[in-house]
């Protein structure tokens, strides 16, 4: 009897050790269905629970849930369209979609490293960026994919669509290309849209600085988010804006930002 208890006991321990997730604690999964003639197709997407104190970081987490995690990776497609396939069962999609992200290790040390600093800002820092770092993190979001039929070139200050992928970096700057998502959607949230801006005005240089010599258009756009990329590096209004959201952060960031 005694025996058949214990093991009661560590089964029910396991059982509660594996459903404790800082995933599940703070993430909850959305389900959108659309219809195009007969067809209906669904997806999921994850969201920061309303209730949960990482609200008000919500971007710096939707950077990591989205570009980080395993599941949202192109070579996951497949995967993630036989899970959409199981719609109208939404319980179903939201438990097998959930459980990518619990799973996924890499997200979840992200995570994890993200939270301490919101928890107990007091915790010692030891990865720090310098300014040009940060800068150069922060340029790479203003990317130029498209030549118009005017000449005038296409492009996104996006969370997935940025020219990060495309570096040959080999320092790991995760958690500053989050922080850097966070402040400059932070500046797009308010009246003054400095670094918006100031990005459209670089972007129209750029274009005239090429079109004028313009050989193939895949040239050109090449030429135009090179340039681009170089000019909001050094963008005088970029920069002092992401520092005064450091600033204003620091104490809820797992990073220095130093001179």
């Amino acid at each position: 009897m005694i025996k058949h208890l214990f093991i009661l006991v560590l089964i029910s321990a396991s059982t509660c050790g594996a459903q404790k997730s800082v995933i599940r604690d703070h993430v909850v999964i959305d389900v959108y269905a659309s219809e195009s003639g007969n067809k209906i197709t669904a997806a999921a997407m994850p969201e920061i629970k309303k209730e949960s104190n990482l609200m008000k970081y919500k971007a710096r987490f939707d950077y990591l849930l989205l570009n980080i995690s395993e599941i949202h990776q192109p070579y996951k497609a497949e995967e993630r369209r036989k899970i959409f396939d199981l719609y109208p069962d939404t319980l179903k999609i939201k438990k097998l979609y959930i459980e990518k992200y619990v799973e996924d290790k890499k997200l979840v040390s992200y995570f994890e490293e993200t939270i301490a600093p919101i928890n107990n800002p007091g915790l010692k820092r030891t990865k720090a960026y310098a300014i040009d770092e940060l800068m150069d993190v922060a340029s790479k979001f203003f990317y130029c994919d498209k030549v118009n039929p005017d000449t005038s070139v296409q492009s996104h200050v996006c969370i997935g669509i940025n020219g990060l992928k495309e570096t040959k970096w080999t320092k790991d700057y995760t958690l500053l290309s989050a922080f850097c998502y966070e402040a400059i959607f932070d500046d797009s949230n308010t009246d003054s849209l400095r670094v918006s801006d100031s990005y459209v005005l670089e972007k129209r240089k750029s274009c005239a600085k090429f079109r004028k010599n313009i050989t193939t258009l895949d040239k050109y756009l090449e030429d135009v988010k090179q340039d681009l990329f170089a000019r909001m590096k050094s963008n005088a209004k970029l920069k002092e804006e992401l520092l005064a959201y450091y600033e204003a952060n620091k104490n809820n960031l797992a990073f220095k930002i130093i001179n």
